[in-house]
C-alpha cells in the first residue's frame, strides 16, 4: 500500500541510482554514507522514532528513501497518513528549508503487532530491493501494559521484524531500540549481552495459549526484580534479538531517560507528556506537591536529539566498519556529565518562579520530596487528596465540569510506576559511544552531535520549560514578564498561606498545653493509684520491715526541733 506523495519504486530505483555515493566523495562521512541508500523505519511516529527520520531527512539530504511502517488507520489512505505526518510541528525546520523534503518518504501500512501481519507484495519488493538499514523503534511503552500486550508489540512484533529483515539481501544494519532500564537488577550496566529472564520464545508460547487471569498469576514471578512489563519485554526481546546476530547485523542500542529537544530542530520539544517532562509540567503547575525521590540519586536523562544522532552514527559505524553482531551500546549520560534528581528539581523550580513561569498554576511551585512512605502517604492526602476534592467541589458548584480529581489520580499512578526510577541508581558503562563519538570527523561532529559534556543542564530545563508551554500547554510566551509577576503574587500567596497555617497549628498547640498538662497529671494520678493499689505492691509493702523504716534518733531529734 503506497503513498502517491512517495516515489514509485521505479523512481525510487532511478533517484538512488542519480545519487549514488561516487558521486559525494567530499565533506561529511556520514551524510555520503547514507547518500542513495533506503532505510525502514518502525514506530516512526512515535517520541523517538519521528526525531530519527526529521534527522536522516535534514541532515542526509541525498538520502534515498525512508520508508515508515505505520499502523492502518480506519479512514486514511496512506496519502493521508502521510500528509498528518509531515504537518508535524517536528518538521517545520526542515520544511522552511526544503518544501518537497517529503519525497524521500514512503509510507507502508503494517502492524506488527496485529495476528495476520503480512505486507503488500510491491511493498515486499520495494523494501528487498532498496533497504540498507532497519531502525526497529515501535515498542509498546506504558508500564502498565498487561503481560499479554507488552509481550505481543514488544517480542512478537521484534521477531515478525526479523523475519522481514532476513528476507533484505542488502542489509548492513538491524538496529534495535531497547532500554538501558531492561537489566535493572544489576548494579552496574555494561555493553554487553545479559542474560534474560526466560527464554523469549516459551514466553510467547505461554502468552499466546493462557488466559488473561492466569498471566496476571504468573507476571510477579517473570518479572523478579525488574520494575514492570515494559522492562520485562525488552529484556526478553534482547535475547531474541541477539540470536539473530549469525544471520543478521544486529545492532542494541540501549538509551536511558529520553527527553525533550535541546538544540534542533525545535528546542524544548517533547511529543507527550510521559517521562520526565510530565512530573515537570505537574510540579510547575503545582498539581505536584509531594514526591518519593532520592535527590543524590544520579537522574540519567539524555535529549531526544542526542538520542537520535548517535543511533544514527551508531548503524553508519557498525555498516561502515562491520563490526562484530551482535554489537551492544548504551547510549547515556554515564559519569561524563552527572546530575541529580535534587539539581533538577533546583533548576526547575528556579526557573518556573523567576525566568519562564507555566500559567496559569494551582499553587505556587514548591514540592515537597520524601523518602518515607508512612510520611508521603499522609502528605499526599493533605497536600493532594484533599486540596483535589475541595477544588473539585467549588469547581462543580460554579457549572463547570470538575478535573483536578481525574488529574490527581492520573498523577498518582504516574508517580508508582516511576517511583522505582527515582529511588534507585545505575552505573551506566558508555564506552562504545564515547568512543565513536571521539572518532568521528569533526564535521560529522558538528552535525550529529552527542557528546554528552556539552550538555548545560540549567539550559536544558529552561529550553524543556518553553517547549512544554509552546508544544504541550499551547501557552504564550509573548509576557513572560507578566508571567514572571503572576509567579511572584502565587509565592506571596503560599508564605501567607503557610505563615497563616502554621501559626493557627503553634496557636492551637499553646491553647490546648493546659488542658493537655491537666490530662497527663490526672493520668498519672490515676495510673499511680492503680500501681500502688495492686495487691501484690500492698503484699510487699507490708512484708517490708518496719525497722528498716524508721529514722535514727538523731534524724526524728532534728526533725521535731
Amino acid at each position: 500500500m503506497h503513498s502517491s506523495a512517495s516515489p514509485s519504486p521505479n523512481e525510487t530505483k532511478s533517484a538512488m541510482v542519480a545519487v549514488g555515493r561516487e558521486d559525494v566523495r567530499s565533506g561529511p562521512q556520514v551524510p555520503q554514507w547514507y547518500a542513495g541508500r533506503s532505510v525502514l523505519v518502525t514506530g516512526a511516529t512515535g517520541f523517538l522514532g519521528i526525531a530519527i527520520v526529521e534527522k536522516l531527512l535534514r541532515s542526509c539530504p541525498q538520502i534515498g528513501t525512508i520508508y515508515i511502517l505505520v499502523r492502518p488507520k480506519r479512514g486514511q489512505d496512506p496519502q493521508e497518513r502521510l500528509e498528518a505526518y509531515v504537518s508535524n510541528v517536528m518538521f517545520s525546520k526542515i520544511r522552511g528549508e526544503r518544501p518537497d523534503f517529503a519525497r524521500h518518504l514512503f509510507v507502508i501500512a503494517g502492524d506488527v503487532s496485529s495476528p495476520d501481519f503480512q505486507l503488500e507484495d510491491q511493498d515486499m519488493a520495494s523494501l528487498r530491493r532498496d533497504v540498507s538499514v532497519v531502525f526497529h523503534c515501535a515498542a509498546s511503552v506504558r508500564f502498565d501494559d498487561s503481560l499479554r500486550q507488552a509481550v505481543t508489540t514488544n517480542v512478537v512484533g521484534t521477531k515478525r521484524m526479523l523475519q522481514l529483515a532476513e528476507q533484505l539481501p542488502n542489509l548492513q544494519a538491524f538496529l534495535y531500540i531497547s532500554t538501558s532500564f531492561c537489566h535493572s537488577d544489576h548494579q552496574v550496566i555494561e555493553e554487553k549481552l545479559y542474560p534474560a529472564k526466560a527464554d523469549p520464545e516459551k514466553i510467547m508460547n505461554i502468552v499466546s495459549s493462557m488466559d488473561d487471569d492466569l498471566l496476571g498469576l504468573i507476571t510477579p514471578k517473570l518479572l523478579g526484580n525488574l520494575p514492570n512489563t515494559y522492562a520485562l519485554t525488552k529484556n526478553l526481546t534482547e535475547e531474541l534479538v541477539a540470536r539473530y546476530s549469525d544471520r543478521l547485523p544486529i545492532v542494541i542500542a540501549r538509551p536511558s531517560i529520553v527527553g525533550p529537544v535541546w538544540k534542533e530542530p525545535l528546542e524544548g520539544w517533547a511529543a507527550n507528556m510521559n517521562g520526565p517532562i510530565g512530573f515537570f509540567i505537574a510540579g510547575g503547575k503545582g498539581v505536584l506537591r509531594v514526591m518519593m525521590a532520592r535527590l543524590n540519586l544520579t537522574a540519567d536523562v539524555i535529549p531526544v536529539d542526542y538520542t537520535a544522532n548517535a543511533i544514527i552514527i551508531v548503524a553508519w559505524h557498525v555498516a561502515e566498519t562491520r563490526q562484530p553482531s551482535p554489537y551492544v551500546c548504551n547510549i547515556t549520560m554515564g559519569d561524563q556529565n552527572r546530575v541529580t534528581w535534587g539539581d533538577l528539581m533546583k533548576h526547575l523550580m528556579k526557573i518556573n518562579s523567576t525566568e519562564v513561569p507555566l500559567r496559569p498554576v494551582l499553587w505556587y511551585c514548591q514540592p515537597t520530596v520524601m523518602t518515607s512512605v508512612v510520611w508521603y502517604t499522609i502528605c499526599h492526602f493533605f497536600l493532594e487528596v484533599l486540596p483535589a476534592h475541595i477544588f473539585d467541589f467549588f469547581i462543580r458548584l460554579s457549572g463547570r465540569k470538575p478535573f483536578l480529581v481525574h488529574v490527581n489520580n492520573r498523577l498518582y499512578s504516574a508517580k508508582i510506576m516511576l517511583g522505582y526510577y527515582v529511588l534507585h541508581e545505575w552505573t551506566f558503562i558508555n564506552k562504545n559511544v564515547v568512543s565513536l563519538y571521539e572518532s568521528m570527523a569533526p564535521e560529522d561532529k558538528e552535525i550529529f552531535y552527542f557528546n554528552v559534556k556539552e550538555l548545560d543542564y540549567y539550559d536544558y530545563c529552561k529550553k524543556s520549560i518553553i517547549g512544554a508551554k509552546l508544544y504541550l500547554l499551547n501557552e504564550s510566551i509573548d509576557d513572560i514578564p507578566g508571567d514572571v509577576r503572576y509567579m511572584r503574587r502565587m509565592y506571596y500567596l503560599h508564605v501567607v498561606v503557610r505563615t497563616l497555617f502554621y501559626g493557627l497549628l503553634l496557636w492551637l498547640l499553646y491553647s490546648m498545653s493546659e488542658p493537655a498538662l491537666e490530662m497527663v497529671e490526672t493520668a498519672m494520678e490515676y495510673l499511680s493509684s492503680v500501681f500502688y493499689g495492686a495487691p501484690i505492691i500492698r503484699a510487699l509493702a507490708d512484708d517490708v520491715p518496719v525497722s528498716s523504716t524508721v529514722l535514727p534518733d538523731d534524724v526524728i531529734d532534728v526533725t521535731n526541733s
